[in-house]
């Protein structure tokens, strides 16, 4: 038993070290069984019963020549929505390869496509903010220039609108897949797109908050985005932002599971990392920022607590994880010189046990996932689990860490963090785009 205050502050420190990965795993388990037994399977989309709204098709473009005229062929082309009842703008954010050129050549073809070109760099929320002048819809389908959604998508998202209580409900975001598998990592991501991601959505869909909407895909009701002023350009993730403030303003953010989309993945594990930091820094943001006002409003917004108490905690833990380990290894590395065998093999038993439990848990997240999702048609990348959970894991606990500083002096210095960098775009989208040109020249 502990003797001194210490021992007990140490003692309580691992507790929350092995304790906390182990009930938050559990308890996205039962929240998110909860609501595909008791919601989910009564809670998809149906026809529309009263006509089909106009809707705009927002497309950030900043340096998408591999990807950016394959889907707005995709959108033209392949929904099943009347064509008179949506536009796709596309907001052309001052981009410097051939994405210009290829949006005037798709403008000759689609004569309704319109363009909107920003000449200064600022990023994809004070892109949608000036589109937002231009577009004629009601309802807003946010649409990356990598990113395919179903062909019923439309309709099925405007269904949640309709429905009882639908106008209440200021967004709805549907479920992220990969489109590429080309590389270990992008495999590897299969486990987290297909399953994680799908699955901690679903528990939060439990207490009727979301953490954040898919950038990637979500429809928004055009009312809701005016009435927290648009999307915040000095955000580092706008999709993130917006999700907290619609919800602060008390509009209901919903999760569709049965929508599909398919999305570019980071192939490389530099181009994951870059992504990750970017994720990172914009929840820290978020948290940093948003989280105070929620806080002082917590039973107004008794929703969003539970997002608000997580999200905090796992911050700290991320810190909590990386100081650890970093005493651990230098405990061992003080255990090996001194040769005392006896504890420097008994440390590792313990990690041994605190990662197997962690192994059996995400196990059994995706699987469950995975069956929530296709009925366990995706078990197949259970064999690209152990390198999710141990490395995509620390990957994403590290960039909290790494970024956390940087996020709050931007914070501080009121600096905008909007602008974005060109993306690397995986070789499956620019060998679509050169097999459709291909095409039409023979």
């Amino acid at each position: 038993m502990p003797s001194t205050g210490m021992d007990w502050f140490v003692q309580l420190l691992i507790f929350v070290l092995i304790a906390y990965p182990i009930v938050g795993g559990l308890a996205f388990l039962v929240s998110s069984f909860y609501y595909h037994v008791f919601s989910e399977r009564h809670d998809r989309p149906r026809y529309l019963e009263h006509g089909e709204p106009f809707v705009t098709i927002l497309v950030p473009a900043h340096n998408e020549e591999a990807s950016i005229e394959s889907t707005v062929r995709y959108l033209e082309t392949m929904l099943n929505y009347p064509a008179d009842r949506y536009e796709i703008i596309v907001v052309d954010d001052a981009s410097t390869d051939r994405t210009p050129e290829i949006l005037t050549a798709l403008q000759a073809e689609y004569p309704d496509l319109r363009v909107v070109t920003i000449v200064k760099n600022r990023g994809k929320a004070h892109g949608f903010n000036v589109a937002l002048a231009f577009a004629r819809g009601d309802f807003l389908l946010s649409n990356d220039a990598d990113t395919r959604p179903n062909p019923d998508a439309l309709w099925q998202y405007l269904s949640y609108f309709e429905r009882e209580g639908g106008q209440n409900v200021g967004a709805v975001t549907g479920n992220m897949l990969a489109a590429n598998r080309t590389t270990l990592t992008a495999e590897a991501q299969q486990n987290e797109l297909n399953s994680i991601i799908g699955l901690i959505k679903r528990s939060q869909m439990s207490y009727g908050g979301l953490f954040a909407f898919s950038g990637a895909n979500t429809m928004y009701r055009r009312q809701a985005v005016l009435d927290v002023g648009g999307w915040h350009a000095e955000q580092p993730t706008e999709d993130i932002a917006i999700a907290w403030d619609m919800q602060a303003m008390g509009w209901r953010a919903l999760f569709a599971p049965h929508i599909r989309f398919f999305l570019d993945v980071p192939e490389q594990t530099r181009s994951l990392v870059k992504q990750r930091r970017r994720w990172s820094s914009g929840g820290i943001y978020v948290l940093v920022t948003k989280g105070p006002a929620l806080l002082r409003h917590a039973v107004e917004r008794w929703r969003m607590m539970p997002i608000v108490l997580d999200y905090s905690f796992s911050v700290f833990w991320s810190f909590l994880y990386w100081i650890s380990m970093a005493l651990f290894l230098l405990t061992q590395l003080l255990m090996a010189v001194t040769q005392d065998w006896e504890r420097f093999w008994h440390n590792w038993y313990m990690v041994g046990i605190f990662v197997s439990l962690q192994m059996v848990i995400g196990l059994v997240q995706l699987s469950a996932a995975s069956y929530y999702n296709d009925r366990g048609r995706t078990l197949k990348y259970l064999l690209f689990a152990p390198a999710y959970m141990l490395v995509y894991w620390m990957v994403n606990t590290w960039t909290v860490v790494l970024e956390f500083v940087p996020t709050v002096r931007k914070v501080w210095e009121r600096r905008d963090g909007g602008s974005w960098k060109s993306p690397e775009r995986s070789d499956s989208l620019q060998g679509t785009r050169d097999a459709h040109q291909g095409k039409e020249s023979s």
